[in-house]
Parts: structure tokens; C-alpha cells; sequence
């Protein structure tokens, strides 16, 4: 009995319970064949460039495709969906590894890979963010979306640990086999769990209304659009900061070996694994509205304290513990109240955005942080090279914390916060 219950405490009920070790198995997956594709990369042309095109080709269908992604998701029968795109992953991961057995692995070969299963990705994740409220019951979504951020956090730490050490046992071959098999038994789980649906009107699969009818949903509620936006808005600010910033402010600015600035790094993922934890204790004490602004606050004042670091007159005064310890410390909180932010965020939007609609509701979200992300990076870039880093901090900490105050204050945003689920409007 004790372990029944246990299970049920860390599964929640048989159908999330399948979809979640799906997805852990699947993720994992992702994280090795990921840390392989990279390695592969590099044996085979030792240019970086030639990575940094593969990984270019690798989002494009991210760019192109995920606006309509959630028309597919609301039309399609998202148990199809989301188990035939795990099973197309591991067709093609064991395709990769015999190909490599055969010793005729070329640069094309792992494009076309990468493209296919960054297209399943595109058509995946949708599925799963509006599939969520169907497999759980709505006091449950928190404890559902807080393991979800558990599983992506815990796989981002392990993911590649684990790949370095099947690449130096199985060689690249074992690795996309092993990748392989874990897509595909994320698939096996997958097709034993029952997707209640509610109704969504008609079925027809009338692309175009479809996606207008989407666009029209988000326009015409005013606080959904203002939250989308202000995540849209925190995503645009941090992202790059983290993705270009960090990585030069470590590197070039206080010269850290890799070992020391992996330390640092990783305590990002950390913090996100320990928030999976308190997340669901704050959010039945705290209003979930209050989470999001304090979480954005938080975030926003520590990115404006890790770019003190990249003062001369502080960190050429501290040892050099201390410095991993200033750059760790802050990284690891961020992670932290990203969880506090993100977690009410989704469930939010999964409380509130009926079934219809829900899969273009997220499939815009992610379309439009993947066209804002690659803008962002690249004006970061630009300006590491004009400006003293920290001040790049200080910007993008100041803004966030300026989005985190106006959510505090915000009437729109307490008013949705506050509506009953389903912001229901006809489907055309």
C-alpha cells in the first residue's frame, strides 16, 4: 500500500505516470544523440562552422513550421501524433547507426537527419503541452507541469553525461542504436495511455480558418496576449544573455578553464531540478499570479548581480573560488525562480485555453520565442563586442525586472489570473 501510494504521489495516475517515463526515456535519448551529433560533426570536417550550419539547418523547421504545429496538434489525433513522431526519431537513429556501421556516414546524411528529427520536435511538443490537462485532473496540472520541468532539467544534466560515456564505450554506432531504442520504447509507453478528449467542433482539416481562428483567439483576449507577450518579451531578454553573455563572460573575461566554467554552468540546471520541488508547496500558499511577478523580479535583480562580476574593480579582487562561487551562485537561483515562472505560466495557459485552441496557443508561443531567440542572440553578439559585458547584464536584468514589476501591478493580468477555466469562444 505504502508503495502504491508513492507511485501515485510521483506518477499522479497510470496515464500521466506512462507519459512521463515516455518522455524522460525520450529526452534522454535526445541529450545523447545530441552530444554525439556534435562530436560526429567535428570528426568528420573539425570546423565549427560546419556545426554551427547544422545546427542552423536543425531550427529552421522550428521557424517555418511551429505556427501552424498547433493547428496540426488541435486537428490530428494527438496520441498519433505525438507516438508516430517517437517512433520516426528511433527509425531514424538506428538508420544513422547502421549507415555508420557501413562506414558511409557523410556531412548530407547527418543534415537531413538532424532536419527530420527537428521537424518531429516541431510537431511533438505542441502535442504534449495540450495534451496535459486531458490526463490529469485540473487541481493536478501544477504537480504534472512541475515534474515535466523536473524531467527536462534532470535529462539536461544527465543527458550528456551519459552520452560522453556510451560514446567512449559503444563508439558513435552504439550511441545512435542506444538513442534509437529509447525513442522507440518512449513510443511503446506512449501508446498505452488513453488521451480523454473534450469535443473541439468540427473536423475537417481546414488549415487555413484553423490558424486564423488561433491568431484571432490570442488577439482578442487582452490578458492572454499581455502575458504572452511579457513571456515573450523575458525570453527575448535572457536567452542570449545566457546563451552568448555568460559563455564570454566566463571565457574571455575572467579566463576560466572548461572544468571550473562547467561548474558554473551546470548550476543552472540544478537550481531548475531544485525548484521542481518547491514549486508545487509555494503554489498552494502564494496566488500563482504573485509567483509569476516575484519569480520575474528575482530573476531579473540576479542577472543585474552576476553582471557585477564583469567589473574589473570586483572580480580582479576575489580569489578564484570565489569567482566560480560569484558566477555559480547566481545561475543556480535563476534556475530556481525560472521553475517559480515558468510552472504557473504553463499551467495557466492550460487552465484557462480550451481544447480547440490549446495546441495553437503553445505552438504560437514556441514559434515566436524560436524567431525571437536567434534575433536576440545575434544582437548580443554584436554588442559584446562594443560594450563592457556587464553592462549587457545590467540592460537585460533591468528590463526583466521591470516586466516582473509591471505583472505585480498589472489589473489585466490579476483579472486572468483570477478567471475560471476556459476562455471559451464557438470554433469555426
Amino acid at each position: 500500500m505504502g508503495t502504491k501510494h508513492l507511485l501515485k504521489r510521483l506518477f499522479i495516475n497510470r496515464n500521466y505516470g506512462l507519459l512521463f517515463m515516455g518522455k524522460l526515456v525520450s529526452q534522454l535519448g535526445d541529450g545523447v544523440h545530441y552530444f554525439a551529433l556534435t562530436w560526429l560533426v567535428l570528426d568528420l570536417t573539425g570546423s565549427g562552422a560546419a556545426l554551427g550550419t547544422m545546427l542552423f539547418f536543425s531550427s529552421l523547421p522550428m521557424v517555418v513550421l511551429l505556427p501552424f504545429s498547433g493547428v496540426i496538434a488541435d486537428t490530428i489525433d494527438r496520441k498519433l501524433l505525438i507516438v508516430s513522431m517517437d517512433v520516426v526519431r528511433g527509425l531514424v537513429m538506428l538508420g544513422l547507426g547502421l549507415i555508420y556501421l557501413q562506414g558511409k556516414m557523410s556531412l548530407p546524411i547527418l543534415f537531413g537527419a538532424t532536419i527530420i528529427n527537428s521537424l518531429c520536435a516541431v510537431l511533438f511538443n505542441p502535442a504534449i503541452s495540450a495534451s496535459m490537462p486531458n490526463l490529469v485532473h485540473k487541481d493536478e496540472l501544477v504537480r504534472a507541469n512541475a515534474r515535466d520541468s523536473l524531467c527536462q532539467s534532470a535529462t539536461g544534466i544527465v543527458g550528456p553525461i551519459i552520452g560522453a560515456f556510451l560514446l567512449a564505450a559503444s563508439g558513435y554506432s552504439g550511441v545512435f542504436m542506444i538513442a534509437g531504442t529509447a525513442f522507440l520504447l518512449s513510443a511503446a509507453s506512449e501508446t498505452l495511455i488513453h488521451f480523454s478528449r473534450s469535443r473541439r467542433g468540427k473536423t475537417e482539416f481546414n488549415f487555413g480558418a484553423k490558424f486564423k481562428s488561433g491568431l484571432q483567439f490570442v488577439g482578442t483576449n487582452r490578458g492572454l496576449r499581455t502575458v504572452i507577450m511579457m513571456a515573450l518579451a523575458i525570453n527575448f531578454c535572457l536567452s542570449p544573455v545566457f546563451s552568448v553573455a555568460y559563455p564570454y563572460l566566463g571565457k574571455e573575461i575572467l579566463l576560466l578553464e572548461s572544468k571550473a566554467y562547467g561548474i558554473a554552468q551546470s548550476s543552472y540546471p540544478t537550481g531548475l531540478l531544485l525548484g521542481t520541488f518547491l514549486v508545487g508547496l509555494l503554489m498552494k500558499r502564494y496566488a500563482k499570479v504573485k509567483l509569476l511577478a516575484s519569480g520575474v523580479l528575482a530573476v531579473g535583480v540576479l542577472v543585474v548581480i552576476l553582471g557585477l562580476l564583469g567589473i574589473p574593480a570586483v572580480y580582479a579582487t576575489l580569489p578564484h573560488t570565489g569567482v566560480i562561487l560569484f558566477l555559480a551562485i547566481p545561475n543556480f537561483l535563476v534556475g530556481l525562480f525560472l521553475v517559480q515562472v515558468n510552472v504557473p505560466f504553463k499551467t495557466t495557459m492550460q487552465e484557462l485555453v480550451p481544447d480547440q485552441y490549446r495546441g495553437r496557443v503553445f505552438g504560437l508561443i514556441d514559434s515566436m520565442g524560436n524567431l525571437l531567440v536567434p534575433l536576440s542572440a545575434a544582437i548580443v553578439g554584436a554588442f559584446v563586442d562594443l560594450l563592457p559585458v556587464y553592462w549587457l547584464f545590467f540592460a537585460s536584468g533591468s528590463i526583466v525586472g521591470a516586466i516582473g514589476i509591471a505583472v505585480a501591478y498589472s489589473s489585466t493580468v490579476a483579472r486572468l489570473y483570477q478567471r475560471k477555466p476556459g476562455l471559451e469562444r464557438p470554433v469555426p
